[in-house]
């Protein structure tokens, strides 16, 4: 870790939380992207996690409607994060989850879910998250059986089926239901779709 980099993601995460020009803004949550992708910043992310969180709460969080592009960017963001830094996957799913059950907008607890499918597609079947895995199948569980907008309960029935392909025997524990069942086409495609909903 150079303090160059340490340096440069301060700039960005100070940039993100100040800027006020949008489109500056959105080039700036991209950087970030590009930031948390390479991996010889593994080091300088954790150390600077907390601040990174707190920058992206701000993101998905921002209340305009102009900005979904930024908030979609920042939900990105912190899937790819979660992903790079999957040895510390248990403090930023706990902290995804806190933050869906503390947010009192549909659109935000959204943009948490795309987050946490975003983490589980970019590790895929490498089996990083395997320590924390029941911890995100209860999680995603427990927001399943208490949503009640079509759109929650897509990305969240989206979240789940990846978690049933990478991981069957963390998702065989929760549900009794057969795998098999799940991935027939008809099922999978009327609740991942959910478009008669």
């Amino acid at each position: 870790m150079s303090y160059s980099d340490e340096s440069r993601l301060s700039n960005l995460l100070r940039r993100i939380t100040r800027e006020d020009d949008r489109d500056r803004r959105l080039a700036t949550v991209k950087q970030l992207k590009e930031f948390i992708q390479q991996p010889e910043n593994k080091l300088v992310l954790v150390k600077q996690l907390d601040n990174i969180l707190a920058a992206v709460h701000d993101v998905l969080n921002e209340s305009s409607k102009l900005l979904q592009e930024l908030r979609q960017e920042g939900a990105c963001c912190l899937g790819l994060l979660c992903a790079s830094l999957s040895y510390e996957a248990e403090k930023i799913f706990k902290w995804i989850f806190s933050k869906f059950s503390s947010s009192a907008k549909d659109e935000v607890k959204l943009l948490y879910l795309c987050a946490t499918y975003k983490a589980l597609e970019t590790v895929g079947e490498k089996k990083a998250f395997s320590s924390v895995m029941q911890l995100v199948m209860t999680s995603l569980q427990s927001i399943l059986e208490n949503v009640d907008t079509p759109e929650l309960l897509c990305k969240c029935v989206k979240c789940i089926l990846l978690v049933a392909r990478c991981y069957p025997h963390i998702f065989s524990t929760n549900f009794r239901v057969s795998s098999l069942l799940l991935f027939s086409g008809d099922v999978e495609r009327m609740l991942v779709c959910g478009r008669n909903w």
